[in-house]
Formats: structure tokens, sequence, C-alpha cells
């Protein structure tokens, strides 16, 4: 793909058209076991939570396996004890160049898409930008993430 024609790409696509849509949730209240379920049935790494539909955290996958030196018994607490209460956050309308950004600069794997009252809309982790991107921008994309500065 040439960079002009990616450079459309990413100013002409939305948040909206690349995200999954109303992903499953949890509550902080829900337990890791029912976290890990969703990890099981939706085949995916995260899971955002709510509070009266508004994202407060996000669990991943990693998050739970860590917790396990601390909580032997993690699959009985609420994910609230060890969910990451940083939430990074995109409107629907934000181009997918602006996305590709705040990926960036925040340093983080996914973002949530929320509406103008903060409601969970949906999610984009890496695996729904790369088809529209090119080989070399995810890369570039995924080197400014994983590799620390």
């Amino acid at each position: 793909m040439a960079e002009h024609d990616e450079q459309k790409t990413l100013d002409s696509m939305k948040a909206a058209d690349v995200m999954t849509a109303a992903p499953l949730t949890c509550s902080t209240f829900s337990t890791v076991l029912e976290a890990v379920m969703i990890f099981r049935d939706a085949d995916c790494g995260a899971v955002p939570i709510l509070e009266e539909g508004k994202p407060v955290g996000i669990l991943t996958d990693r998050d739970v396996a860590l917790s396990l030196a601390e909580y032997p018994d993690a699959i009985t607490h609420p994910v609230g004890d060890i969910m990451k209460t940083r939430v990074v956050s995109v409107s629907p309308e934000d181009s997918l160049g602006q996305v590709c950004e705040v990926l960036r600069t925040r340093e983080v794997r996914r973002v949530l898409v929320v509406d103008a009252a903060g409601r969970l809309l949906g999610i984009i982790g890496w695996a729904d930008i790369a088809p529209v991107l090119s080989d070399r921008m995810m890369g570039r994309l995924v080197t400014d993430v994983v590799v620390p500065s």
C-alpha cells in the first residue's frame, strides 16, 4: 500500500469502522473466573470493567496470570482487585490515524470506544487495525508500544 493511500485510509476511516462493537464486560464485583470465561468464550484477551455502563477499568489475561503470585485463589477474587484502572479511550468519530496515535503515545495495546456520555460502545485492539494498515506501519506502531523508550 502506498504511503499516500495509507494516509487517506487513516484519515477517512473512523474508530467505529474498526472497533469490536458491544464487547462482553464485567462489573468490579464480577469474579476473575467470570472474566476468564469471557476470555475463553469470546476468544479475547481483555474485558472492559463497567460501573453503570461506563468503563472504570480493563482486565487482561496477563493481569490474571500475574495476579496468581499475589492471590493463589485469584479466580474467586473480584476483578476490581486486579484490574487496571487506567482507561484509555477514543470517540467513535475519531479517525483511525487518531486511534493509532493514542495507542502509540499512551503505549497501550487496546483502547475503549466511548460515546459523549462516557458509555462503552466498543474496543479496538491491534488485531482490529492490522487488516487496514501496511505491515510497515503496523510494525512501527507495535514497536512504539512494545519497545521501551
